[in-house]
């Protein structure tokens, strides 16, 4: 399998382990040196276990029910890997029963590490409108893409 073809499938099992909204199943895809950029709460987080408790945060936020990964493109170069995507996602509110879907930009740098394709970046982001501060939830993407 070439190292395109694996990161391709460490993707999609990072995508079903968070559908499976499981803390067990989502943190093995990342290393303990993790440094990530999420969309909300801290500017970053540093290590493997501090973006675990962001996780639970988001997981006991809402009950998911839209994680799409869109617009694949995968960079590869010896033992790093890139992966920039849309990333449609969202769910019910715990508190006001509303579901909440939209579209984040995301990209996943790959280190492969005692043979196995680990997440040592992320980044997530929303657009945001300039003038208001408001996330800018509406916007999908082109489809000629």
């Amino acid at each position: 399998m070439n190292a395109k073809t694996e990161i391709e499938h460490q993707l999609e099992n990072w995508k079903q382990a968070v559908l499976s909204q499981s803390l067990e199943t989502i943190m093995p895809c990342y290393a303990e040196d993790v440094r990530a950029f999420d969309a909300i709460a801290e500017l970053q987080f540093t290590h493997r276990s501090k973006y675990e408790t962001h996780w639970q945060n988001c997981l006991q936020m809402c009950t998911m029910t839209q994680f799409e990964i869109g617009q694949i493109d995968i960079k590869v170069d010896g033992d790093l890997a890139v992966c920039f995507f849309l990333n449609q996602c969202g769910g019910i509110d715990d508190k006001t029963g509303e579901e909440q879907v939209g579209w984040v930009r995301g990209t996943q740098v790959y280190q492969k590490r005692d043979n196995k394709w680990l997440i040592v970046h992320e980044h997530f982001s929303l657009p945001f409108d300039m003038a208001t501060g408001a996330a800018m939830f509406h916007l999908t993407p082109e489809t000629s893409w």
